[in-house]
């Protein structure tokens, strides 16, 4: 095996008598190379966006949330009067209620979503990083209730930093209208908006925020909530206290994480990296069978040399490794190459922004973010596909190429 394995890295650096071996074993290598840096980039680019839209969702969604099972609203005593909020692992707690609304103001009309928080919201949140204008305060109040407006909302309203003064019309389904009487159809109030957030169109085009108190007596709904939502401390493994909470509230309430929060999100961010992978794998593994030109060609030129090594008592099966050897070594400088290169060029980008989005966009630099798993994925898929293509190549090697003239 030793001297197969030697042989061939003779083989791989002598220069050959041939250059059409020598220009086909620099394209397998070069092919190789190539493959290997573009989808350690492509691995890493999606890491990088996932990471910065989880961001995002971090900076409104809990790390966890207890909701109903069945229906919408459920009294906040289910909680309290058990022990899940002493777990240690819950910095603080919020309770909400969130339901949807007409908004009215001057000719514009829109629905969103009306959610009311508790003075913890902001805490479990972190809702006052992203203000683009005014400030965060929901006071609980039911003359002059305050409000915060998600950028989307005021866009679609007409509503800018200028009318602070100016209340917006919120009108909520009352009691069911008795024939023509369309009287206490519908409820309507007014809400004084203080602050404008901008995090992401999703939340963005979505949520108005007021007092939790407020919300409850708009929607008749008086000592109730939609929603628990918990912050946890910052070495806390959000599936584990999931578990943990899940075991000790039954069937009545759900604990979701923030991941099943956005499940169909993240199953779709989850979906496309597993196809762009598969891509740049067929793009990988059609290089990476370029050994197959490289080594027959060897082979042919070898032809003599054979000859002589099986006179001098070498194998078939000894004379098959050589060539097997040889591929890998043409597969292994290659994804080994690029590797290297993948990782500098993703260093390079992180720390000097190489490709830049462009002005307006929420980051100057397309983000990217490398991980082990990724590595040793690249790393697998070519050392996978070079032992097959290697493999496969060598059998070609018959008994009949040893006793040619």
């Amino acid at each position: 095996m030793k001297l197969s394995a030697l042989i061939a890295r003779r083989y791989f650096l002598a220069r050959s008598s041939s250059n059409a071996v020598n220009i086909i074993t620099g394209i397998s290598v070069l092919g190789i190379l190539v493959g290997t840096t573009a989808l350690i980039i492509v691995l890493s680019a999606f890491n990088g966006l996932e990471n910065l839209v989880k961001g995002f969702y971090q900076a409104f969604d809990p790390a966890l949330k207890i909701t109903a099972t069945e229906g919408k609203y459920f009294s906040p005593k289910l909680i309290d009067s058990s022990e899940v909020l002493q777990n240690e692992a819950i910095a603080t707690h919020s309770y909400t209620l969130a339901e949807k609304a007409l908004f009215s103001y001057q000719d514009h009309e829109y629905i969103a979503t009306l959610k009311g928080v508790d003075a913890q919201f902001d805490a479990v949140t972190a809702i006052k990083a992203h203000l683009s204008s005014g400030r965060y305060r929901l006071e609980d109040s039911l003359n002059l209730p305050p409000a915060v407006l998600g950028g989307g909302v005021a866009y679609r309203l007409g509503f800018g930093p200028a009318q602070y003064d100016d209340p917006l019309q919120v009108f909520v389904p009352g009691k069911l209208p008795q024939g023509l009487n369309l009287s206490g159809a519908y409820r309507q109030q007014n809400i004084y908006p203080t602050g404008i957030f901008a995090i992401q169109p999703e939340f963005d085009e979505k949520y108005v925020l007021v007092p939790l108190g407020f919300a409850q007596q708009l929607y008749r709904r008086p000592q109730q909530i939609s929603a628990v939502e918990l912050k946890l401390k910052p070495q806390a493994k959000p599936q584990a206290v999931k578990e943990a909470l899940q075991a000790q509230l039954g069937q009545t309430l759900q604990v979701q994480t923030r991941e099943e929060q956005q499940a169909v999100f993240f199953k779709v961010m989850k979906t496309e990296g597993l196809f762009t992978f598969l891509v740049f794998a067929l793009i990988l593994a059609i290089a990476t069978f370029t050994i197959a030109g490289s080594l027959s060609m060897l082979l042919f030129e070898k032809r003599a040399n054979l000859q002589t090594l099986h006179a001098l008592g070498m194998s078939l099966v000894q004379l098959r490794r050589i060539f097997f050897y040889e591929g890998l070594i043409i597969s292994g400088t290659g994804g080994f190459i690029g590797l290297a290169l993948g990782l500098l060029l993703v260093w390079l980008q992180q720390q000097y922004g190489l490709i830049e989005v462009g002005s307006g966009y929420i980051v100057e630099a397309y983000p990217v973010a490398l991980q082990g798993q990724d590595v040793l994925q690249v790393a697998a898929t070519v050392f996978v596909l070079s032992l097959v293509a290697s493999y496969f190549t060598s059998r070609r090697l018959k008994q009949a190429h040893l006793h040619q003239a």
